[in-house]
């Protein structure tokens, strides 16, 4: 009991700086100011890029969900405005306006989900729950964290802990007896992964995993088959955020059309290879607008890179001795940093989208560290003795 008190007083040390933010920033978060501000962001839309040719204003991406959620709210056709993603994401802005008037209220369940997620993980992985504090205690207190709940809604924290909770279940549905449960479970939030952003980073996770039972033996098949047979789910939640467009007429291979229609309009966004490495390693950003200068990032930390060698370092050794054992969960959380930082490495970057992947690393790191201490440090122990 005195042990579960001081994980929880821990806790909610580690969480006292975001908390505190929200506190400071009460009326933006849970004040009902939408209904009286909804025009300016309509005015905003009509005069922006995405609709004026020349001379057009520029809306941030924020602007740009806030607006189409209180459209979605309106009953309009999701592909009858912007459709650079699929809308799931917007129509969960939808709900936090129809429910609170406030578009930014939904991130506060969502960010905390996020962070629950990441500690189920760290729980999986590491030793006890005061170790999986630290990467947690990192992750919630440094300014990339931070900043998305400086300017709120955007669809990378709606997206991420469906990302995490995918994972999270996997590892359940690969360990554990109820394995068919979790697999439902599983292809459900895959289908929330691709329904509220370009199915892209939906299927480099699913990729993931399908990897994880390419390479661990003996071969499961039964496992298998029944994660397989799962999938189908996501497509059935990426259809339902449709919904609104099946109705209007649209036939389900039309919806599918989008995605491919979205597909071609990120692929503008496929130069500057490699650059994600230079940003995560090094803080020099590439951007891609005007002169495309390099310049550093306000949300990079050291520790980014600290964590990637040390990972590095630690697994490398596990490769080299085969001294240290690799869990089921590590052997999935490494797959996904491997399968990710793949997808980044192909396309522009910014620490925006570095959210599913910086806790990772820090779990992993955390991980590392332990493992070598428990190596040399005990057993060089255990050998004088």
């Amino acid at each position: 009991m005195k042990y579960k008190l001081l994980c929880l007083f821990l806790f909610l040390v580690i969480i006292a700086r975001p908390m505190l933010f929200v506190y400071k920033n009460g009326e933006k978060f849970f004040s009902p100011w939408f209904p009286k501000q909804a025009s300016s962001f309509e005015e905003a839309y009509y005069h922006s890029q995405y609709v004026k040719k020349e001379n057009p204003g520029f809306i941030p991406d924020e602007t740009l969900t806030v607006f189409m959620g209180d459209m979605f709210l309106k009953g309009i056709n999701p592909i009858m405005l912007v459709h650079d993603h699929p809308p799931l994401g917007r129509y969960i802005v939808s709900l936090s306006i129809y429910f609170f008037h406030n578009p930014d209220t939904i991130i506060i369940p969502l960010t905390l989900l996020s962070v629950l997620g990441m500690f189920f993980i760290a729980r999986l992985i590491l030793p006890n729950a005061l170790f999986s504090l630290i990467p947690i205690a990192i992750f919630v207190n440094e300014p990339l964290f931070l900043g998305k709940l400086i300017y709120p809604p955007v669809l990378e924290s709606i997206q991420l802990p469906f990302i995490i909770f995918a994972l999270y279940f996997f590892i359940r549905g690969i360990s554990g007896k109820k394995y068919i449960l979790w697999f439902v479970f599983t292809s459900i939030m895959l289908g929330f992964v691709i329904a509220t952003r370009f199915f892209i980073l939906g299927a480099v996770e699913l990729f993931g995993m399908v990897l994880y039972f390419v390479f661990t033996k003996p071969i499961d098949r039964k496992r298998i088959f029944t994660f397989f047979l799962t999938l189908p789910l996501s497509l059935i939640v990426l259809m339902l955020s449709y919904l609104k467009t099946l109705q209007a007429g649209y036939s389900v291979l039309q919806i599918f059309g989008i995605q491919k229609y979205i597909f071609f309009y990120q692929q503008s966004k496929f130069i500057n290879l490699f650059s994600f490495w230079d940003l995560l390693m090094f803080n020099r950003w590439h951007t891609w607008w005007a002169d495309q200068r390099i310049i550093s990032d306000d949300n990079w930390i050291i520790v980014w890179p600290l964590s990637v060698v040390v990972s590095t370092a630690t697994y490398v050794l596990v490769a080299i001795k085969k001294k240290l054992h690799l869990s089921k969960p590590e052997k999935v959380v490494l797959l996904w940093i491997f399968v990710y930082s793949l997808l980044l490495s192909f396309g522009n970057t910014t620490t925006r989208y570095y959210l599913p992947l910086v806790p990772f690393i820090y779990i992993l790191a955390t991980a590392g560290i332990l493992k070598c201490i428990n190596l040399y440090y005990f057993k060089g122990k255990s050998r004088k003795k």
